[in-house]
């Protein structure tokens, strides 16, 4: 029997519908998620227009984890609105049922590596649950660290307020 092989890559626009249901199977799935306000009103031909975009830029990105036919995680960076620290906000999921399996590091290794080799940022920026402690040390391990002196609250998907931190990493 032959196991099958996770390719992590840039998104594609093609990836479109299968990219929109995966973000909503990890908004549904997980209270450490969050997803953009109106993503389920974007129709496939807007997500297609908004990947197609996206490619075009060197300081926006969006990998995908892949996993025969299916997305199972995602790995995206934003720029922010302050441009003069050209900054890139860090968003990554993963599906729970592949957890624990080595995804979420591959696609911040594959981030990290697009922000130092591609794109005009200076600096990847985050905001990490800090109950995701698996996740916090995840970025830590890979060069991350804690920019706020202390932990401060944030709103989860449930509407619940949670300890959180920023970290940062220079590219």
């Amino acid at each position: 029997m032959t196991a099958e092989v996770v390719d992590v890559r840039p998104a594609e626009a093609s990836d479109a519908a299968k990219l929109l249901t995966l973000l909503m199977q990890l908004a549904a799935e997980s209270n450490t998620f969050t997803i953009d306000d109106g993503l389920g009103e974007l129709s496939e031909a807007d997500e297609r227009s908004q990947i197609e975009q996206i490619t075009r830029t060197t300081t926006n990105t969006i990998f995908v984890a892949v996993l025969g036919e299916d997305l199972i995680g995602v790995g995206t960076v934003q720029a922010t609105d302050d441009l003069i620290k050209q900054q890139g906000e860090v968003g990554v999921a993963v599906l729970k049922a592949y957890w624990g399996q080595g995804l979420g590091t591959a696609l911040v290794e594959e981030v990290i590596h697009w922000a130092q080799d591609f794109s005009t940022l200076g600096q990847l920026i985050l905001t990490v649950q800090t109950r995701n402690e698996r996740a916090t040390k995840l970025y830590q391990h890979l060069g991350f660290k804690q920019v706020t002196p202390a932990s401060y609250n944030v709103v989860d998907p449930t509407g619940k307020k949670v300890a959180a931190i920023d970290m940062i990493l220079d590219v």
